[in-house]
């Protein structure tokens, strides 16, 4: 049998759009939506004051083609979709509800018919969009975000977001994260550069605080880093530190500190 749907009484592209999203998961979404033709739909409970902004129909065929945590930073990266409010937030609560709705409700052909006729007046039907070009961890939120930054900005932008990086001696500490590359893969690699690991420390807190604190230099500094490397790769590595803390949060990867030494042989 299939779940009784409400629809929105909201009208304009927000309101079938509220109306799409409720036929594919079987409820609305938790964050208020606009759209391009400036209509808007709030949620009847949910986070106050987050919104996303449907920037086209492409972003909707992007988001249908591939919801969840890739969708969602792909469109965030091409600028199909923007956010007001807190970034953090924002992709949480998406990212919860397309996962933890789309987990629980099976299509009957009926709704499928119904998706295709929303999706139609909405002018999203269409092969998925290609792009952005950007590497694949900055989507699956294991993308090294202040390693790039170190490497692709000037000195001085890079130490301003990421803090001094000068060295300690001869001792050396790494922070590593257990996907995609396991904790055991880590500690093999430093072996084979004839380094003698003294400690692995769990640091999944202290890494969460570090990077909202590198997220918030990077918004600062936001005008000098799109000056310097585009854009859509500011936007990628903003967007990434948000899915690098999620996934910290959610404990699907993990955080390790490295310490040791050069081998004395």
């Amino acid at each position: 049998m299939t779940e009784e749907i409400t629809r929105t009484h909201a009208t304009g592209v927000a309101g079938r759009l509220v109306d799409l999203l409720v036929q594919v998961y079987g409820e609305a979404p938790p964050l208020t939506i606009t759209a391009w033709d400036g209509s808007r739909v709030e949620p009847e409970s949910g986070e106050v004051g987050v919104e996303a902004h449907i920037e086209s129909r492409r972003t909707v065929r992007r988001l249908m083609w591939s919801p969840g945590q890739e969708g969602i930073a792909k469109a965030f990266i091409a600028g199909e979709l923007t956010v007001e409010g807190d970034l953090e937030t924002a992709v949480r609560l998406m990212r919860d509800y397309v996962e933890h709705a789309s987990a629980k409700r099976t299509l009957e052909p009926a709704d499928r018919r119904e998706v295709l006729r929303l999706t139609v007046q909405l002018g999203a039907v269409g092969p998925a969009p290609r792009g952005p070009s950007e590497p694949v961890d900055a989507v699956t939120g294991y993308l090294d975000v202040p390693g790039e930054i170190r490497a692709e900005l000037p000195p001085e932008l890079a130490d301003a977001i990421l803090g001094d990086s000068a060295e300690a001696g001869d001792a050396r500490a790494e922070v590593v994260y257990t996907a995609p590359e396991p904790l055991s893969a880590s500690l093999a690699r430093w072996e084979s550069e004839d380094l003698v690991v003294d400690a692995v420390r769990d640091v999944v807190a202290e890494e969460r605080d570090h990077l909202r604190a590198v997220g918030e230099r990077l918004v600062e500094h936001w005008d000098a880093v799109v000056e310097a490397v585009g854009a859509q790769h500011a936007r990628m590595w903003k967007v990434s530190l948000v899915l690098v803390r999620d996934n910290l949060e959610r404990r699907t990867i993990r955080a390790y500190e490295i310490t040791g030494t050069p081998s004395a042989g």
